[in-house]
């Protein structure tokens, strides 16, 4: 866990310190938003934003106006729901070509990190129509997925700019594959 730690401050640090061209950005992401049931009456968890923060910056590279974007957020789920914790870092390894003025297509791979935990209750939910018990996990587990990343940036002044972003799950497997994605409001500074 603490190697785990030194690699993602390790990580924040690089971003910050080799690039004039750090920025921040604050937003909300959304874990397998159309596959994921939110509630109990089986409606999706389509625009349940969790809300997330990220470090990023920019590199510009000599292949034909492309440019590099690493980036480290942090997805705060909130603690404590149905007695589990969850936390989830996303290290993205994005590139960047320029549309126009102030469009940016965002493409790379990432890695999602998703660490969940419990207390080893129970809990009581509707399976189908009738009420069934649930396990919580007793002990701590990570989970690390490489996704396919997607999005778009638009910037609407010098400073900031507004991004779409998906990330792509098993994209090959037809069975597994998931989308999670993210709206982000992004301060240059």
């Amino acid at each position: 866990m603490i190697s785990k730690i030194k690699i993602s401050i390790l990580f924040v640090f690089t971003i910050l310190t080799f690039s004039a061209n750090a920025f921040v950005s604050l937003g909300g992401y959304v874990p397998f938003g159309l596959s994921t049931q939110k509630e109990t009456s089986g409606s999706k968890n389509t625009f349940s934003l969790d809300p997330m923060i990220g470090v990023n910056t920019i590199f510009t590279t000599p292949f034909a106006n492309q440019l590099f974007l690493p980036e480290f957020a942090l997805v705060l789920h909130g603690g404590g729901q149905d007695g589990y914790s969850k936390r989830t870092s996303l290290f993205l390894f994005d590139f960047g070509m320029r549309l126009r003025d102030s469009y940016l297509l965002r493409y790379g791979i990432g890695t999602v990190i998703t660490r969940v935990g419990g207390d080893g209750n129970t809990s009581q939910q509707l399976n189908g129509g009738s009420p069934d018990t649930f396990y919580q996990p007793k002990e701590s587990s990570s989970s690390w997925n490489t996704t396919i990343n997607l999005g778009i940036e638009s910037s609407f002044n010098i400073n900031y700019a507004f991004r779409f972003q998906t990330y792509w799950f098993s994209l090959l497997d037809a069975e597994a594959r998931k989308v999670s994605y993210s709206f982000s409001l992004i301060y240059y500074m």
